[in-house]
């Protein structure tokens, strides 16, 4: 009995020990964003080309109006 309690503690010990040695911070987890690590902010010249951009003023199709129409809500009906 007193060996298994042993045992048992033992792993206890280990098993924390390999958690907290995974979770340390300074272990290398992910990737530094290096499109948002310039020091000077962009001043908005440098834009995608023209034939990529959208078109504000273009035609919706009339399939795509209904995907694009504001969502209403209808008073839900309570039992009387």
């Amino acid at each position: 009995m007193i060996r298994k309690l042993v045992l048992l503690g033992l792993a206890t010990f280990v098993g924390k020990k390999l958690l907290a040695r995974s979770a340390s911070p300074s272990a290398n987890v992910g990737h530094a964003p290096t499109d948002l690590a310039g020091d000077a902010p962009r001043d908005g010249s440098t834009r995608a080309d023209p034939h990529f951009r959208p078109d504000p003023h273009g035609h919706v199709p009339e399939e795509d109006l209904e995907g694009l129409r504001p969502v209403t809500f209808k008073p839900a009906a309570y039992p009387t």
